[in-house]
């Protein structure tokens, strides 16, 4: 069986803490959305997911990920049932990341410097370099 979800988005939420038990623990909300067109009218469906980090990938998402950036994570969809404060029995849906892949801002994303090189066609195996 497999249980697996993949999410990019971008970062809404992060919360960072250590448990008693001394493991580090992140919480995230990641926003996505899907453009489509339905009726002839241009719409736009926002999905937020929540992502839980621990251990050293809770170390790592609380030092580099940040409110704003694009992130892709990749873990195991989880169920938690609870009562909320109207008493109501509700269902919170999670992902347990265990990759998380921060993506380039496009301001900081440079393009390769270009090399050039120039080859006549020239070889000689005589020179030792």
């Amino acid at each position: 069986m497999i249980n697996q979800a993949q999410v990019l988005g971008r970062i809404g939420k992060i919360e960072s803490k250590k448990l008693s038990t001394g493991m580090n623990l992140t919480n995230m909300s990641i926003v996505t959305s899907k453009k489509f067109v339905k009726n002839g009218e241009k719409q736009e469906k926002v999905t937020w997911h929540n992502v839980t980090c621990f251990g050293k990938l809770s170390e790592i998402a609380e030092k580099y990920v940040q409110k704003g950036d694009l992130l892709w994570v990749q873990g195991e969809m989880d169920t938690q049932k609870y009562t909320g404060q109207d008493g109501v029995e509700k269902t919170k849906f999670s992902i347990l990341a265990n990759e998380i892949k921060l993506m380039p801002k496009a301001k900081e994303h440079k393009p390769e410097p270009k090399t050039e090189s120039y080859n006549d066609g020239f070889i000689d195996d005589a020179v030792p370099f």
